[in-house]
This record gives structure tokens, sequence and C-alpha cells, in this order.
């Protein structure tokens, strides 16, 4: 299978900001109106050309660009829980912005390195990954899929990722690359 892997465009949390709003309530930000423009170009490249499917994550700005990708290629459009942000707490519980920066951070160094932190209250790649793998397995039937998600989902496929995506840009590859989890040596 083929995986367009679109990074959700640019969220607006000025509002969310302004009102001093959780982290999940910063999840229903929309995408910022002077930016939905890029997203309308993207959908006009041909790496999408042949797609079958869009599969999206739940939160608002991944549902937007994936609503108006769709647009342009009239899909079946899945949204699919699992395909959600890196969890900063397991627990469910709320933790301040300026501990989540710290617990990414954190996260983010042990995927640099490879290592699997011990006793940490956030979730660890291997979690992320396989939550990860399952949406996509669903989807073997089809030839190639978009889906619309989070940075932190694309590097629990393909590890980590030094530059990585910016918002609204894609990266295409085949699900045996991600099944394979490929070494940071392979992608450079």
């Amino acid at each position: 299978m083929e995986i367009v892997f679109v990074r959700h465009g640019v969220p607006d949390y000025a509002l969310a900001d302004e009102r001093k709003m959780s982290q999940l309530e910063k999840d229903y930000a929309p995408l910022r109106r002077d930016y939905i423009r890029d997203i309308k170009v993207l959908a006009s490249d041909l790496v999408f050309n042949g797609s079958t499917v869009i599969v999206s994550s739940p939160y608002t700005r991944a549902l937007q660009t994936a609503e108006i990708l769709n647009r342009q290629f009239q899909l079946d459009l899945f949204i699919e829980h699992d395909l959600r942000e890196w969890q900063a707490d397991v627990s469910g519980g709320y933790i301040d912005l300026e501990e989540r920066d710290r617990r990414w951070f954190e996260y983010r160094a042990h995927l640099k390195q490879g290592t699997v932190p011990e006793d940490v209250r956030y979730e660890q790649h291997e979690q992320l990954r396989t939550r990860t793998l399952r949406v996509l397995g669903q989807y073997l039937g089809y030839k190639k899929v978009i889906v619309v998600s989070h940075f932190n989902v694309l590097e629990s496929l393909l590890g980590f990722q030094e530059k990585g995506i910016g918002s609204g840009q894609y990266q295409y590859f085949s699900y045996e690359r991600a099944i394979a989890g490929c070494s940071r040596r392979e992608r450079s």
C-alpha cells in the first residue's frame, strides 16, 4: 500500500491562547484562514493521483485539512481516533503546557537516541507506533491512501525525523517501509 502522509495545515491557536485553554481544548482549534489556500494548492499535487481513500486524525486541524483535500478527490473519508497526537499524559490528567513541552522534548530525545525511557507518564514511541500501524492495517485493501495526521504520527512510522515536514506538507512512502521501521541511516 502506498501512503501519502499529509501533516495538517497551520492551526489557529489565537483564541485558545487568549482564553488559556487546555491542550485538549486546543485540539479543537481550526486552521488559520490565511493558510487554507496553501492546502487547496497542495491538493493539485500529482502525488495524490490514484489515491483511493482518505484517513484522518479526529482533531479539527486534521479534519479540516482532509476535508479541503477531499473537495478535490471526492473519496471516502474515514476518521480514525488512533491517528491522534502523541499523548503527553497517559493517565488522562491535565498537565500545563510547560510540562507538556518538557515531556515532548524528552520523548524526542529518547526517540533520536533509540532508547526506551522507564517510568514515564507519557506515551512511548512503540505505543504510538503500534496504534498507528493498527489503524493503517485496516486499509491494506486500498492501493493508495492519503493519511492526514500529525508530525509525531509520521515519526512513529519512519523513526526520528531531524527536519520532519511542516504543516500542510506531505511525505510519500510505502506501508512496507513503515512496517520495516526504517533506521535513520536508511533515510539519510
